[in-house]
């Protein structure tokens, strides 16, 4: 859970756009945005494609760090739809 919540904080930070903003801009509310940032919570899919279209990102771009690929495809178990398991 820290990768993604060091993503949500990297993203946030380099967007320049304060919690108060960014729940403005997505429609999430800030205390879920905090506990995302404090890693209280991870959200769902439903959360993270919220939040990357807010920031203007895909969602492949913004968590591909955190399962530490570029082509999730290139992960252990991929060609059996097994990745990373």
């Amino acid at each position: 859970m820290s990768a993604l919540r060091r993503a949500f904080t990297e993203l946030r930070a380099e967007s320049g756009m304060t919690y108060d903003e960014l729940a403005e801009i997505s429609g999430l509310s800030r205390r879920t945005l905090l506990n995302i940032g404090a890693g209280t919570y991870r959200g769902d899919l439903r959360t993270w494609l919220i939040l990357t279209r807010a920031l203007g990102l895909s969602l492949d771009s913004t968590l591909s760090p955190v399962w530490g690929s570029d082509d999730p495809r290139k992960e252990p178990g991929a060609q059996d739809g097994r990745r990373g398991l």
